[in-house]
C-alpha cells in the first residue's frame, strides 16, 4: 500500500525545502508565553538596520517582482491581494498531518474486508439490507460473475498529493485497483464492468459503515455522472469537514484491451438495452464514445498523477496558478457537476500549455492565469481539439474520430481518453465567453481586477438577462423519443438528461441566433446519499435551468427573417419554424419566408425570446408550456401604469421627451426676447426616463368645468368628479450672459421673473400654447403636459457665494443657498443629460431604476435616499458592471442593483460612478474632501461612541466639481 506513504513523505519533503525554524519565530513564540503573565509584554520596536543594508541595491528576484508587478498585475496591491488569497486558500500543514493519519487507517481497514463467494451479477442476495448498490441497474438482466477480494493496490491521487487542492471542499480522490480475478472477457459490454465497480464499492460501504472512525459513509456519483459512483469517507467528529476521501474503484492494470475503447467502438448491445430476444438482422450497432470513455477513465487515474507530477516539479508557480483558476472557475459555477470545467480538467490543461512552452517554469501563478486565460479566450476546442498524445502513435484515433463522437475535444497523454467527453459545446462557450471577459477585466487599470474575478460570485440569476426552468426533467424522456435519440439513450446508460441537453441546447441556440450572445444550461448535479437509500434517479437532479444573454439590438425584434421562397434553404427553415412560418414580400420586392411574433408593447417586445423557446421546445422536444418556468420578467407588474395598462410606461415617458424635444426646439427659436436662449435643459425624472409612474397626457374634460371667460380659466363642477392632477415637469432653461445683468441678487430675481412673463407672452403669441407665469416659473400646457420652465442665469451661484468679511474683504464661499441652486440649474440638468444618454445605449436602465425606486419605496427609504441617488446607483451597474456584462433586462438590473446594496463596503469606500468617462487613471483633486475617512479611524470612531456615522457616498464627475449626491446619507445601521 505504498501510495498511502506518498503524503507523507510530500509533507516531510515540503519541510525541509522550508528548513528549520528561524529563531526570530522561536522567539516570537517565546513572547507570546511571556504574555500570559502578569508582567506588561514589552512595546514592538522598529528593526534597526546598519546604513549599509538600508541603502543596498535590490537583488535580482527582488527586481523581477518589481518588474513583474509593473507590467502585469498594475498595482502592487493586486499583487498583495492574491498573495493573501492564495494563504487563505491553501491547506495548512497541521491539517495535512491529520488527513495523512486518515488516509493510513482507511489503508488498514480496507486490506482487512473479507472475501465474498463468487455469485451471477444479477444475485444481489448476499448483499445486506442495509445496502443498497449504488447504480442504476435498467434493463436488470446482465450477464457475468461477481466475487469480492481485497483490493490490489490503494493508490492518492488527484490534486491532494500535488499540493494543488484548495479549500474550503478538500477532496482527497483514492484509487482502489480491483483484482484480475473478478473480471471476465466480456465485462466491458452491457454495462458489466459499471455493475462490478458498483458492487464492489457497496460491499466496502458495507464494512466502513461500522467503523467509530467515520461520520459519514455515503455513496455520490463523479462530477454527477450515473456510470460513475463513488464511495465518500468523512472523519469522525469535529474534524468531518477537514476532509472528504472519495474511493474509486478501478479495473487491473492492462486488463482491458485500448482497442476495444476506441470513439467507433459499440460496447452496448441494442438488444439488450431494449430488452429484445434476439436482435434484428442486418442493423449495425451504434458507436457508444460516453460509455468507452466513462472505463478508460479508471485506467488512467494512476498515468495522470504521474504525468501531473512531473510537469509540476520545480514549478512552484503552477501550484498557486491552479489555485487562483479553482477559485475562477468556483465562483462562476462552473466546476461542479454533470460536465463541469474541472479542477483536474484545468490542471490537465496547464500541463498542455507547458508541453507545448505556452507556460514556462519560470512563471509566477498569476502569468499562469492570465496564460490559461488567454488560451481559452482564444481557442475553441469544439472545432480544433487539441491533444497530449505524442504524433508518433498512428494506431490511436485521430482528432477527427473524437470530434465525430464528441462536441468538445482534449484528448489525454495516453491519446484513448478524451478530458471534456461530458462538456456540452454550451458550456466550453460559456467557459470562453468567462474567459474573454476575464481578460478584458484585467487589461483594464480601471477595473478592480481582483475583486472582480476572484471574489465576485456569479450565479445564472445574476448573469444572465433571462433565465427559466424545466421543471419536470422527466419531460425529457418524451424528448429522446421525439427526437429518436436511442442511439445517445444507450451511450449515456439511460441518462435521458445528458442525451438530450446538447439537442435542446443547439435547438435554442439556433431559434435565437441573432437575439442572444449566449444560450447556456446549469450543469445537472445530483446530490450524495445514503448507502441504505437507493441511488438518485435521472430525474433527481431537480430542476434544469437554462440562462440567456442577449444582444441588445437585435434582442426585441418582432421579425424572423428567412431565405427566399424558391430557395433550397426555405424547407429547412419551415420545419425549424412550423406552423409560425409564413410567405412575406418584403420592400425591397423579395417574397422570403419569415416568422413575425406579437408584441405591441416596449415590455412585450422583451419577452418575444420567451415565445421563441416556448414554441421551439414543444414542437421539437414535446415540452407543455406547463413544464416551463419562464422568469424574463416576473417583476414588470409593479412597474404598470393602472391595472389595464399593456405596457409598462416606456412608451409613456418616450412621449413626454417628444414633446419635450418639441418645446426646446420653440424655446430655441423663440423671437422677441432681449437674451437669446443657450441651453434648454430637463430636470424631471421621466426626461432621464427613471420616473416610476411617468405622467400620462390629460386634456380637461370641458362638461366637468365651468368656463370663466373674463380670466381664461375652467372652474370644477361642484357635482362632477375632481380633475386629474397634472404633474409638472421641470426644464432648466438657461440665458446667455451680459454686462446688463444685475450683480445684486434679489435684482436677478426680478429680471428672471420678467424673463418669465415674457417667455409665457411669446409662446402663446408664437405657438398658441397655453402659459401661466409667476414670480419663480412659467408653467406650460402642452400635449396634455405641464412642463415648468425656470429660467438660470450662469453667474448667479458665485453671486450667491459672495461674503464680506469685517475687516471689508470680499470672498466666495459655500451658502446653502447657493448650494441648493447650483444643484437644481446646474448638477441635476446635467446628471439628467448624462442618464439620458445612458438609456440611449442601455434600453433597460430606465426600467431597472424604476424598480429599484419601487423596491426603496417599500422599505420605506425614499425620505433617506434621494431619486437621484437611486438613478446613479443603478447607472453605475451598467458603467461598471465587471464582471458581468450591462443588464439587458430590467431583472437582472434590479438584482444586480439589490446585491450591490448588500455587499457593497459603503463605510470605507464611496462609491464613484463615472459617467461620460470623465475620469482618468489618477482622481482629480476635488475627490479629496469627499474621500471617506481612513478605515482605522472609522473603526476607532465607532468603538468608542457606540454609534456609526455616516456609511454611504455617492459621487459622480460633475459640471466642474465633482457633486456628491449622498449629502445625508443613511447610518451603517441603515444600510
Amino acid at each position: 500500500m505504498a501510495g498511502f506513504k506518498e503524503p507523507a513523505e510530500a509533507a516531510e519533503a515540503e519541510e525541509v525545502e522550508q528548513g528549520p525554524h528561524t529563531p526570530g519565530r522561536g522567539a516570537a513564540r517565546g513572547k507570546k508565553r511571556k504574555a500570559a503573565t502578569p508582567a506588561p509584554a514589552p512595546a514592538l520596536q522598529p528593526v534597526k538596520l546598519s546604513r549599509a543594508e538600508l541603502y543596498k541595491p535590490p537583488t535580482n528576484e527582488e527586481l523581477n517582482q518589481l518588474k513583474e508587478t509593473e507590467d502585469l498585475f498594475h498595482s502592487s496591491l493586486l499583487r498583495l491581494q492574491i498573495e493573501e488569497l492564495l494563504k487563505e486558500v491553501t491547506l495548512k500543514e497541521t491539517k495535512k498531518k491529520k488527513i495523512d493519519a486518515f488516509l493510513h487507517e482507511i489503508n488498514s481497514l480496507l486490506s482487512a474486508i473479507p472475501e465474498t463467494p463468487e455469485t451471477d451479477i444479477t444475485d444481489q442476495t448476499w448483499l445486506p439490507k442495509g445496502v443498497k448498490v449504488p447504480f442504476l441497474q435498467v434493463p436488470f438482466n446482465v450477464k457475468g460473475k461477481f466475487r469480492f477480494l481485497p483490493p490490489d493496490e490503494l493508490s492518492v491521487v488527484g490534486s491532494y498529493l500535488l499540493g494543488t487542492c484548495i479549500k474550503p471542499e478538500i477532496n482527497v480522490d483514492v484509487a482502489v485497483t480491483m483484482p484480475r480475478e473478478i473480471f471476465q472477457d466480456k465485462d466491458n459490454l452491457n454495462q458489466r464492468y459499471h455493475r462490478k465497480r458498483a458492487l464492489y464499492l457497496a460491499h466496502i460501504a458495507q464494512h466502513l459503515s461500522k467503523e467509530n472512525l467515520f461520520g459519514s459513509v455515503k455513496f455520490a456519483y463523479m462530477n454527477s455522472n450515473h456510470l460513475k459512483p463513488i464511495l465518500l469517507l468523512r472523519p469522525q467528529g469535529k474534524d468531518e469537514k477537514l476532509v472528504t476521501v472519495r474511493l474509486h474503484a478501478c479495473p487491473a492494470p492492462n486488463f482491458f484491451k485500448p482497442s476495444r475503447f476506441y470513439p467507433s467502438k459499440n460496447n452496448v448491445r441494442t438488444a439488450w438495452f431494449l430488452e429484445q430476444s434476439t436482435p434484428k438482422e442486418g442493423a449495425a450497432e451504434p458507436a457508444t464514445p460516453h460509455y468507452n470513455n466513462s472505463i478508460l477513465c479508471d485506467t488512467v487515474l494512476l498515468s495522470h498523477l504521474h504525468f501531473l507530477s512531473s510537469v509540476s516539479t520545480d514549478f512552484p508557480g503552477m501550484k498557486d496558478g491552479l489555485a487562483l483558476l479553482k477559485v475562477w472557475l468556483n465562483q462562476r459555477q462552473l466546476s461542479k457537476g454533470l460536465g463541469c470545467f474541472s479542477g483536474f480538467l484545468v490542471s490537465m490543461l496547464v500541463a498542455y500549455l507547458v508541453v507545448k512552452r505556452k507556460i514556462v517554469k519560470v512563471m509566477s501563478g498569476y502569468q499562469v492565469l492570465r496564460n490559461v486565460l488567454q488560451f481559452l479566450a482564444t481557442t475553441d476546442l469544439c472545432v480544433t481539439g487539441i491533444s497530449l498524445a505524442k504524433d508518433t502513435d498512428t494506431c490511436l484515433p485521430a482528432l477527427a474520430d473524437f470530434h465525430h463522437a464528441f462536441e468538445v475535444v482534449f484528448v489525454d497523454p495516453s491519446g484513448l481518453v478524451n478530458l471534456c467527453a461530458d462538456m456540452t459545446a454550451s458550456k466550453y462557450h460559456q467557459v470562453q465567453f468567462e474567459a474573454k471577459c476575464s481578460m478584458e477585466i484585467l487589461d483594464d487599470r480601471m477595473v478592480d481586477g481582483f475583486q472582480a474575478l476572484l471574489m465576485t460570485s456569479k450565479p445564472m440569476l445574476r448573469t444572465f438577462d433571462h433565465v427559466f426552468h424545466l421543471k419536470h426533467v422527466s419531460k425529457l424522456q418524451s424528448a429522446c423519443k421525439k427526437m429518436e435519440l436511442l442511439n445517445e439513450l444507450m451511450d449515456r446508460g439511460g441518462n435521458y438528461v445528458a442525451a438530450a441537453l446538447p439537442f435542446i441546447i443547439s435547438l435554442l441556440t439556433r431559434g435565437l441566433a441573432r437575439r442572444a450572445l449566449l444560450v447556456a444550461h446549469s450543469l445537472p448535479e445530483t446530490p450524495e446519499w445514503a448507502i441504505d437509500a437507493e441511488p438518485p434517479k435521472h430525474k433527481d437532479v431537480g430542476s434544469l435551468m437554462f440562462g440567456i444573454l442577449f444582444a441588445p439590438e437585435f434582442a426585441a425584434s418582432k421579425l424572423e427573417k428567412g431565405p427566399q421562397a424558391d430557395r433550397p434553404e426555405a424547407t429547412d427553415f419551415r420545419t425549424f419554424w412550423g406552423e409560425k412560418s409564413e410567405l412575406r414580400r418584403f420592400q425591397d420586392g423579395t417574397i422570403c419566408e419569415a416568422v413575425v411574433w406579437e408584441a405591441s408593447t416596449i415590455c412585450q417586445k422583451r419577452l418575444i425570446p420567451e415565445q421563441i423557446v416556448r414554441h421551439l421546445l414543444k414542437l421539437h422536444a414535446d415540452i407543455p408550456e406547463s413544464s416551463i418556468c419562464y422568469t424574463g420578467a416576473l417583476l414588470e407588474s409593479v412597474i404598470k401604469n393602472g391595472k389595464k395598462a399593456l405596457g409598462t410606461g416606456e412608451e409613456d415617458m418616450v412621449s413626454v421627451v417628444c414633446s419635450y424635444d418639441d418645446l426646446s426646439r420653440k424655446l430655441w427659436n423663440l423671437e422677441g426676447l432681449p437674451l437669446t436662449v443657450t441651453a434648454v435643459q430637463g430636470v424631471h425624472p421621466a426626461l432621464r426616463y427613471t420616473d416610476v409612474f411617468p405622467p400620462v397626457p390629460m386634456k380637461p374634460i370641458y362638461s366637468f368645468h365651468k368656463q370663466v371667460k373674463i380670466r381664461h380659466l375652467l372652474l370644477p363642477s361642484e357635482e362632477k368628479p375632481c380633475p386629474a392632477y397634472i404633474t409638472p415637469l421641470k426644464i432648466i432653461c438657461h440665458m446667455e450672459g451680459s454686462g446688463q445683468w444685475p450683480q445684486d441678487k434679489e435684482a436677478i430675481k426680478r429680471i428672471k421673473a420678467a424673463f418669465h412673463l415674457q417667455l409665457a407672452e411669446l409662446l402663446h403669441q408664437q405657438h398658441q400654447l397655453i402659459c401661466r407665469p409667476a414670480v419663480t416659473h412659467t408653467d406650460v400646457y402642452k400635449d396634455g403636459y405641464v412642463f415648468r420652465l425656470q429660467v438660470a442665469y450662469h453667474r448667479e451661484p458665485l453671486i450667491l457665494k459672495e461674503v464680506v468679511t469685517p475687516e471689508g474683504m470680499l470672498k466666495y464661499q459655500d451658502t446653502e443657498e447657493s448650494q441648493r441652486l447650483e444643484l437644481e440649474i446646474l448638477h441635476q440638468p446635467h446628471l439628467t443629460s448624462s442618464l439620458h444618454g445612458l438609456q440611449q445605449q442601455h434600453p433597460a436602465f430606465g426600467s431597472t431604476c424604476r424598480l429599484a425606486k419601487r423596491w426603496i419605496s417599500a422599505q420605506l427609504l425614499s425620505d433617506n435616499i434621494s431619486e437621484e441617488c437611486v438613478d446613479l446607483l443603478v447607472a453605475s451597474l451598467f458603467l461598471h458592471p465587471a464582471p458581468f456584462t450591462p443588464p439587458s433586462s430590467p431583472q437582472v438590473g434590479f438584482l444586480r442593483f439589490l446585491n450591490l446594496l448588500a455587499t457593497y463596503d459603503w463605510r470605507n469606500s464611496p462609491l464613484i460612478v463615472n459617467l461620460n468617462a470623465d475620469l482618468t487613471d489618477c482622481l482629480p483633486p476635488s475627490f479629496g474632501p469627499l474621500r471617506c475617512p481612513h478605515p482605522f479611524e472609522l473603526k476607532s470612531d465607532s468603538s468608542t461612541s457606540g454609534e456609526c456615522g455616516p456609511a454611504s457616498e455617492v459621487i459622480f464627475p460633475g459640471s466642474g466639481e465633482e457633486q456628491q449626491w449622498s449629502k445625508d446619507p443613511l447610518s451603517c445601521r441603515g444600510l
